[in-house]
């Protein structure tokens, strides 16, 4: 099973990406920063630790990184064959990721793939239908309904809190 998750952030990678992990998917992050995405495909691995009195060290493997401005094509392609996208960008970032993802979803119309779940996994109340939103705004009015078809954008509201530190 593949995932495709934007955001390689502490969220992406240290909330979002553990239970997908946890979940059995392989895991293809989309970002922005180039140290990020290629340390991550360099090591197709990295740790997560929890800040708590064990330091517990939980290894997240099966997962390899996209830039999304020069992988684009690719990522095309990944989202296309995806079972599951989901992001953690913030709230403000929707609409910038959104003509991607409606381009992935295109070509998995085109390609007459299955039905995915499109999972906003944001501090906001209603994100995955905000993103939605955005995506259809960058598809055309012939292939709405192919994508609306084969595109679910359920709603779920996502924050991690981390105790204050006592020494």
């Amino acid at each position: 099973m593949l995932a495709v998750h934007f955001g390689a952030g502490n969220i992406g990678r240290g909330f979002i990406g553990q239970l997908l992990h946890e979940s059995g998917y392989d895991i293809c992050f989309v970002d922005v920063q180039e140290d990020v995405v290629d340390a991550l495909k360099k090591e197709g691995r990295y740790e997560v630790i929890l800040a708590d009195e064990g330091e517990e060290h939980i290894p997240v493997d099966r997962v390899t990184a996209l830039h999304s401005g020069r992988d684009a094509d690719e990522v095309t392609e990944r989202l296309a064959e995806a079972d599951l996208v989901t992001t953690a960008v913030g709230p403000s970032v929707l609409p910038v990721i959104a003509p991607a993802i409606a381009k992935g979803l295109l070509e998995r119309v085109r390609l007459g793939g299955a039905p995915v779940n499109v999972i906003a996994c944001e501090n906001m109340v209603g994100a995955s239908q905000a993103l939605r939103g955005f995506v259809m705004e960058h598809v055309p009015d012939e292939s709405a309904e192919a994508v609306e078809e084969i595109a679910g954008f359920p709603n779920a509201a996502v924050d991690r809190i981390v105790p204050e530190y006592q020494a």
